[in-house]
């Protein structure tokens, strides 16, 4: 599929918006491509220098985007280190990151990334501190531009893993082993746990979830339990996430990213 870009770039950083970086980034990316249409800033909140947060954001909003769309993410522990600056090109998408295993999180299989040529497409005089601005945004510049992914830089056989964890199985007993990957705004618990696997279990099977000690209800949407229950369901991204009816599950439970749960099932 040759590259057309939609005139759309979205943003992802921990860079937050007390500080002018979010909008000299969006500077950057005006000055060197005016034909961008659109500047959509997914988040900027997402907690600092935390890889496996940013990559679990950007997973869950890149893939609705348009065709042509070019995505950009900056959650960047190493800046100003060796680590490599890539492009990719995945499905008519095109993103740009630090190699840190944020592309790790959105790229399929059959995804083509390069390293980019800093010399080219950077700004000339390159920061230690702020790749978002004179690194990544020229890049994006570049590819909302027209110029193909592979034009910005060399081929990449292997790029760091994803940072997000994976559930397990229990061999022995079929439980579901997992833990909480993400806590949203209104404190819900976000866990591994797909929901097609909890869908794919045998029909007439029950489920039972536990979570820091307590047993906490299945259900189909937030308004079958009773104000102030815990309960669990397949949340919008697809994964069982743990809430509390009119509540937050993060205090109710005094847990967040990293606590261990787990699924079994009965007759």
């Amino acid at each position: 599929m040759p590259w057309t870009p939609s005139g759309i770039v979205t943003l992802l950083t921990d860079f937050g918006l007390r500080d002018s970086y979010v909008g000299t980034m969006h500077a950057v990316l005006l000055s060197r491509c005016p034909q961008i249409r659109h500047i959509v800033d997914l988040t900027h909140g997402i907690p600092h220098q935390d890889v496996a947060a940013g990559a679990f954001q950007w997973a869950q909003a890149s893939p609705y985007f348009p065709t042509g769309t070019v995505h950009v993410a900056v959650v960047d522990p190493g800046v100003g280190s060796e680590r490599r600056a890539l492009v990719a090109l995945d499905g008519g998408h095109a993103f740009v990151a630090p190699d840190n295993g944020l592309l790790g999180a959105v790229l399929g299989e059959e995804a083509r990334v390069f390293e980019l040529d800093l010399e080219r497409f950077a700004l000339p005089s390159v920061s230690r501190t702020f790749h978002g601005r004179d690194v990544f945004a020229p890049a994006a510049a570049a590819l909302a531009g027209g110029t193909p992914p592979e034009r910005l830089g060399e081929p990449v056989s292997e790029l760091q893993p994803s940072p997000l964890p994976k559930f397990a199985r229990d061999p022995q007993t079929g439980a579901l082993i997992g833990e909480i990957q993400s806590v949203d705004h209104f404190g819900n618990l976000i866990s591994n746990l797909p929901g097609d696997e909890l869908t794919a279990e045998k029909s007439g099977l029950v489920c039972h979830l536990s979570i820091c000690g307590r047993t906490v209800l299945l259900v189909g949407t937030y308004a079958d339990a009773e104000d102030g229950e815990p309960l669990a369901l397949v949340s919008s991204a697809g994964f069982l996430e743990i809430a509390v009816r009119g509540g937050n599950a993060a205090t109710f439970f005094n847990c967040g990213v990293g606590e261990p749960i787990k699924m079994e099932f009965s007759r």
